[in-house]
């Protein structure tokens, strides 16, 4: 769903649909280690709307058992240390899974996504490496548009948890962002798209 300017003056950048990242994932092929890794990404990344440099700064340790639940701790944006987390569900946790143990032994320290170039295999991933295989991965579903980056699943989380009936508050914490006005913003976007005046004028 393209998500307009807000009134703030805040432009959001373009978001998935759910059927472009359905079609995104189902096209990836997991016989692959390659395609492991990379459906875990995307698939996690869609499905907690963590920023790239989270991603890639995650090691294998970082994921851990609290309460029965698989919790993610990330390094946020200006943040120090790993002291916030995402929660992973059964549907981005058990992708994971698939690809460690696709992957082979690996200690707690070791990077949770690596590289499988020859060049610099099991080094970790850079931003920009991960960044290309999202776009590498678009452009084989035939989507080319600059709007649509790995930033733009942060935009689908936000978005699919407001629509699904995700509170404010919810979403802010998920997120991990510092100010509430921010995740406000995400809100706004949908909420004028969704009850828009435009829609009551009929002639």
């Amino acid at each position: 769903m393209g998500i307009p300017e807000c009134s703030q003056g805040y432009q959001l950048r373009e978001s998935f649909t759910p059927s472009q990242v359905r079609d995104l994932l189902n096209q990836i092929d997991i016989s692959t280690i390659q395609g492991k890794r990379d459906y875990a990404i995307i698939n996690l990344m869609a499905r907690t709307g963590l920023r790239t440099m989270e991603v890639v700064g995650a090691d294998v340790g970082d994921i851990r058992q609290k309460g029965g639940e698989a919790l993610l701790y990330v390094q946020g944006k200006g943040r120090d240390s790993k002291d916030s987390f995402v929660i992973l569900t059964e549907k981005s946790f058990f992708p994971i899974l698939d690809y460690l143990g696709a992957r082979g032994k690996a200690d707690h320290k070791d990077p949770l996504f690596v590289s499988v170039s020859d060049r610099n295999k099991d080094q970790r991933l850079t931003t920009r490496t991960l960044r290309m295989i999202v776009k590498e991965n678009l452009r084989r579903i035939n989507i080319d548009n600059p709007k649509l980056s790995a930033h733009s699943f942060r935009y689908f989380f936000a978005t699919q948890s407001f629509i699904a009936g995700a509170q404010l508050l919810q979403v802010k914490e998920a997120l991990r962002h510092e100010s509430i006005e921010t995740t406000q913003k995400y809100l706004h976007a949908i909420d004028r798209i969704q009850n828009g005046a435009e829609r009551y004028v009929d002639f």
